[in-house]
């Protein structure tokens, strides 16, 4: 096992002070979240949220624990210094009262001649101290700079009394033991040394649960120095680590504390430079693990040799639940590793999403052989892989003997209507998939038959994903009778299938006679205004859909006007997505009116219209008297 690496931190660093985080931090009290995201924190600013995690109270630096401070270096030091926060490379001399650590000039900068400082009697406006001081700092970046670095020249001060009393302040300043659950530090620049900043906060820390450092630089080494914490800390469960260049040695050490820790039950790794030498050692860890339920693995370097170790290691893991490792090199030899290992029936793994890899027929058939054995798997994503019509073939064999399986993402895999038939033939005898998504496959009226023939026997499915299909009218007419029929049905999606009047037509018969379809998402078809007329009189006597989406279709305010007697009289609809409908101020004033008295809809999103200020008065109107509904505009 290899040894953690120390990170040296300059003393300028362990007295830094960011004004701004301090009072988010004192602003946020005894909130159980701390939410610091997005807000271009460096690894200066995690001693200050290190110092927060052990309790300890954040205080600038005073007078005397500066004077203090520079007293101890060395005359013999080297002028020359590098800002943190730019490339600056110089001295800069300035005046400036260090002594109460304000980070701003007094009077003058001067970067032209560094080797004799102006000195100039001043008189800091912020605190008691009458005398000179030169300092050099760089305030060229206008950062708010920690205290003074080594070249630190004290003149004698003369202070007034109230200066002792700022050190007093800082003396008494009381330490609470912290109380924060959740920290949310995504979205910054936080590299090793802030890394390490935390690691060795939660060796001691004994009440944080959730921890995400997503997008951020910590890299390998911020990797194991966390690695480390984990070895100590036995209250973290979620550790959130993607996307932050983590290689094999983050990988090493991450998967070497695995093997030890007896908290962690998510751990997400996704979009870093982990690869199978990395992913070894995560799998050995996985072997001894007793605690890990989540482990996601998106968007690293995982190739087959990695996992085959990853496979061997889940027949004896008893704990891990979903497992993600979409988007890396696995091909069908990987899928084959993968699918001995389901076989065993001892995996307790519920969801496996192996999306955006090089898996193909031969692949299909190898997990397809293992669902047949398998009674633990809920979920498998095989979505943007090479299936093709041959490796569904198998597939829709598994799914009549496998009856615990629940979703099936098969979206972008070369599907065509033979494919389409397969699965068709398979739903026929499944009784326990719920969500089938084909996305971006290519569906045309032989396959929606072939679809609607097995909604008529299939009592199980709840979600149907055909968006980007090509279906067309006459692809909705042929589905339209197994969705009439669907007993079991509720979620449709259709996007994108360049359905228009004919096929809006299909639909609202299927409205009239469904009796269990609860959400109709046919955002971005050729709807126009005729077609929304028959979907608008079908609402009239539904009783079951709650959400519609009509969203970029070209209803216009005729479209707009039909849609508004249908609020006068349905009951059920609570969402209604109008986004990008060519609606204008008369359409607006149709739904608006309907609204007055409307109790049911609590969601109109009427965004990306083209509807004006009158618009705007009529819904303001309306809203006044209808205490439900939640706008989009």
């Amino acid at each position: 096992m290899a040894t953690t690496r120390n990170i040296s931190v300059t003393a300028a660093a362990e007295q830094y002070y960011n004004p701004e985080l301090v009072k988010l931090i004192e602003e946020n009290g005894t909130k159980p979240e701390l939410a610091l995201q997005h807000m271009g924190l460096t690894d200066n600013d995690m001693i200050i949220v290190a110092n927060t995690l052990r309790g300890k109270k954040v205080v600038k630096k005073t007078s005397r624990q500066i004077l203090a401070s520079a007293s101890t270096l060395s005359s013999n030091e080297k002028e020359e210094w590098a800002c943190e926060r730019c490339t600056l490379l110089n001295n800069v001399s300035m005046n400036i009262c260090e002594a109460c650590s304000l980070s701003r000039p007094l009077s003058r900068l001067n970067i032209t001649n560094c080797d004799a400082p102006a000195s100039t009697e001043w008189g800091c406006e912020q605190c008691t101290l009458l005398n000179k001081a030169s300092v050099t700092i760089c305030d060229a970046c206008a950062a708010s700079r920690p205290s003074p670095p080594p070249s630190f020249n004290v003149s004698v001060f003369e202070t007034k009394d109230q200066s002792q009393s700022d050190d007093d302040e800082s003396n008494h300043a009381q330490d609470k033991p912290s109380v924060i659950i959740t920290l949310n530090l995504y979205w910054n620049a936080i590299g090793p040394i802030g890394a390490q900043n935390l690691a060795e906060a939660l060796k001691s820390n004994n009440t944080l649960t959730d921890l995400s450092l997503f997008s951020n630089q910590i890299k390998g080494d911020g990797a194991i120095q966390l690695a480390d914490a984990l070895r100590y800390n036995q209250t973290l469960l979620t550790l959130n680590l993607g996307e932050n260049g983590i290689d094999d040695s983050g990988g090493e050490h991450l998967g070497d504390a695995l093997g030890n820790n007896k908290s962690l039950i998510t751990l997400n790794l996704r979009n870093n430079r982990i690869d199978d030498k990395g992913l070894q050692h995560l799998a050995a860890g996985l072997r001894n693990n007793k605690k890990l339920t989540t482990l996601d693995l998106e968007s690293n370097r995982i190739h087959d040799e990695g996992i085959q170790d990853l496979a061997n290691a889940l027949r004896s893991n008893q704990t891990l639940r979903i497992l993600n490792l979409g988007t890396n090199g696995i091909t069908s030899t990987g899928a084959q590793y993968l699918a001995a290992a389901l076989e065993t029936n001892k995996v307790t793994l519920r969801t496996l999403k192996l999306s955006g890899n090089g898996i193909q027929m031969k692949g299909a058939h190898y997990l397809a052989a293992a669902l047949k054995n398998n009674n633990t798997l809920l979920e498998l994503d095989l979505a943007a892989n090479h299936i093709e019509d041959e490796g569904i073939k198998p597939l829709s064999y598994a799914l009549r003997n496998n009856h615990t399986l629940v979703t099936l993402k098969l979206e972008v895999t070369q599907i065509t209507d033979d494919g389409v038939r397969y699965l068709a033939d398979g739903l026929c005898y499944n009784k326990g998939l719920q969500e089938l998504n084909l996305v971006y496959n290519t569906i045309t009226k032989d396959g929606a038959e072939h679809l609607s023939n097995s909604l008529t026997h299939n009592n199980t499915l709840f979600t149907l994903n055909l968006s980007h299909t090509g279906l067309g009218d006459d692809g909705m007419r042929a589905l339209a009778d197994g969705l009439e029929r669907s007993k079991s049905l509720s979620t449709l999606h259709m996007e994108y299938n360049t359905i228009k009047t004919e096929g809006a037509k299909a639909l609202a018969g299927v409205l009239r006679k469904n009796n269990t379809l609860t959400t109709l998402n046919i955002a971005s078809n050729d709807i126009g205004a005729d077609g929304t007329e028959h979907i608008a009189d079908a609402l009239k006597k539904n009783k079951t859909l709650t959400t519609l989406n009509l969203s970029g279709n070209q209803i216009g305010d005729s479209g707009a006007q039909q849609l508004s007697d249908v609020l006068k009289e349905n009951n059920t609809l609570t969402t209604l997505n109008l986004a990008a409908c060519k609606i204008e101020d008369s359409g607006v004033e149709y739904l608006a009116n309907a609204l007055q008295n409307n109790r049911i809809l609590a969601t109109l999103n009427l965004s990306s219209n083209k509807f004006k200020e009158d618009g705007a008065k009529h819904l303001a109107n309306a809203l006044r008297n209808n205490e439900v509904m939640s706008p989009s505009l």
